[in-house]
């Protein structure tokens, strides 16, 4: 079932609890601090529900997500990634691409940096095109931790 989190202009945040899954959704490019407070607001949601969801998985919908500018970017990588993966805990991450290079590097730059820097830490990454891939994607990562 989809049991909605938090919705705003910018994203979109639920939680499918058959997987489990905290996902979201970018409805629309964000502000550089939107964007980061959005996510740190979705992280200390997936906090909360890792208790009681255990093997919670995270996947995030960039499709329409927008160019981020370079202060993000270096956000993500020296930041970021520490809540998502030391603070938050998170073991199994997709990514949901749109069409746009200039939008999917930045996404595909943290995936590669993340894997690299939390390697002894069992993390899996993946990247996709469409949440049906995502989806079985993390069944199979859930079902393998």
């Amino acid at each position: 079932m989809i049991i909605g989190i938090f919705e705003n202009e910018f994203v979109t945040c639920a939680l499918d609890d058959s997987l489990p899954l905290l996902k979201h959704f970018w409805r629309k490019e964000p502000p550089s601090e939107e964007f980061k407070n959005n996510l740190c607001r979705i992280q200390q949601e997936y906090l909360q529900l890792k208790k009681p969801y255990l093997n919670l998985a995270w996947m995030a919908d960039t499709t329409l997500l927008g160019e981020l500018d370079e202060e993000v970017e270096n956000w993500l990588v020296s930041v970021w990634e520490d809540l998502l993966f030391v603070q938050a805990g998170v073991r199994i991450h997709a990514v949901i691409l749109g069409e746009s290079i200039f939008a999917d590097y930045p996404m595909e730059k943290f995936k590669s940096d993340a894997e690299a820097k939390f390697k002894s830490k069992n993390i899996r990454l993946g990247v996709f095109s469409n949440e049906r891939e995502a989806y079985t994607w993390i069944k199979l990562q859930q079902s393998t931790l």
